[in-house]
């Protein structure tokens, strides 16, 4: 069975060319452009790992996370930002998220950090 990833990005070229990335690399992938729609596809189906952009249109990636955790999303949940820094980092680990991921990022970087975050011994790869 392959993993599912809801992918909360708002930018279409981005959301196309990641898109594209993660299902070569065997993925199933849902697409969300709001933080509400991504609210909906969460109650409405399973997801494994979200990606979350942190500058959506109608809400902060991190106070995303907050509210799935809050509302018992226990997958793995990924934050790729713009922005960056320790502060920031800490603030979307504290969030709930499992990893953060600076863009702009490589695809091929994307692809290697889900396998570590899914991978049966992903409790020994570093978040960031």
């Amino acid at each position: 069975m392959s993993t599912t990833v809801l992918l909360v990005e708002d930018e279409p070229d981005l959301v196309r060319v990641m898109t594209l990335s993660l299902t070569r690399a065997g993925f199933d992938v849902l697409v969300s452009g709001t933080s509400a729609d991504a609210v909906e596809v969460l109650a409405s189906r399973h997801v494994d790992v979200m990606i979350a952009d942190r500058g959506l249109p109608d809400a902060d990636g991190a106070d995303l996370v907050r509210r799935v955790r809050r509302d018992g999303f226990t997958g793995t949940v990924l934050i790729a930002s713009g922005r960056s820094g320790t502060a920031h980092d800490e603030e979307c680990l504290a969030a709930g998220a499992d990893g953060v991921l600076a863009k702009p990022f490589r695809l091929a970087d994307l692809v290697a950090r889900l396998h570590a975050l899914t991978s049966p011994d992903a409790s020994a790869v570093p978040a960031c």
